[in-house]
């Protein structure tokens, strides 16, 4: 079987929303969400991010829908999802997302102090305990592909 490949690429789709973090920390944070993403899978035996002609696999999404930084502290919620890729066709004609079953994908986390880097760290602790839920999700779901 070739490698599950999962698409990675903020650009072509948003795939990491830190909004909420306002708009010069958003990018920062949704910069290191790709970039732990990309070492995830790349670090992990039979996924890829390298793109091959008819590749089958998954997008991974992190939205932040908690951020607050006061009184000493950063205090952060994720939701991640997971859908096939590439989309399906719908009944419409239009390509849609199919979603990976893994109940309620989300973290908190609390960092110390309120600067850019505690955030950083509020996001890296979810990332580091989320990312590894997600492989045997898609390789259980690749099976029945």
């Amino acid at each position: 079987m070739p490698p599950i490949y999962v698409e990675t690429d903020n650009k072509k789709e948003k795939l990491y929303n830190a909004h909420l973090a306002g708009a010069a920390l958003a990018s920062k944070l949704e910069g290191r969400i790709e970039a732990m993403t990309k070492k995830a899978v790349d670090d992990q035996a039979g996924f890829t991010t390298s793109k091959t002609e008819g590749a089958k696999g998954y997008f991974i999404r992190f939205k932040l829908t908690k951020f607050e930084a006061s009184g000493g502290s950063t205090k952060c919620v994720l939701l991640g999802e997971i859908e096939r890729y590439p989309k399906s066709g719908t009944k419409s004609g239009a390509k849609g997302a199919e979603m990976v079953n893994l109940g309620k994908w989300e973290g908190t986390a609390e960092a110390s102090g309120t600067s850019e880097g505690s955030a950083m760290q509020c996001v890296e602790a979810i990332m580091e305990a989320k990312l590894p839920k997600a492989f045997p999700a898609m390789t259980a779901d690749m099976k029945k592909r």
